[in-house]
């Protein structure tokens, strides 16, 4: 008998332009027409103009960034990943996962924070 796929827990909330590793994303996100080199600097201005949020590791080189941003009522950690990479056809991209630290639920915390830096992000780079 086969074993059924594990949903992905619900306090996890994955925008992406491609399948990730985790399966496919909740969300799936379009190229940007810009190089990564800029969509990076841009995400990362997005997000540390969010409340309680710091930057708590990068990888410039391999495009690369991790925040955590606390809950505006108890201050629990979520942790979000960034990862920018080039379409095949020059354009940007990139993978955002959103994850709740404690607790199985995240009450759609994770995926209002993500469509909000998305629509943020979209405007920097309009502007």
């Amino acid at each position: 008998m086969r074993k059924m796929a594990e949903a992905r827990p619900r306090n996890l909330f994955i925008a992406a332009f491609r399948d990730t590793s985790a399966g496919p994303p909740d969300l799936r996100v379009p190229p940007f027409d810009c190089n990564p080199v800029h969509l990076y600097a841009a995400l990362r201005e997005v997000a540390l103009s969010q409340p309680r949020t710091i930057l708590q590791s990068e990888a410039p080189e391999e495009l690369k960034m991790c925040f955590v941003q606390r809950t505006a009522l108890w201050r629990f950690p979520d942790y979000i990943e960034v990862k920018v990479a080039a379409t095949e056809d020059g354009r940007a991209t990139l993978t955002i996962s959103s994850k709740a630290r404690y607790g199985v639920e995240d009450f759609g915390v994770n995926k209002r924070r993500v469509k909000r830096w998305l629509v943020l992000l979209n405007k920097r780079l309009a502007g």
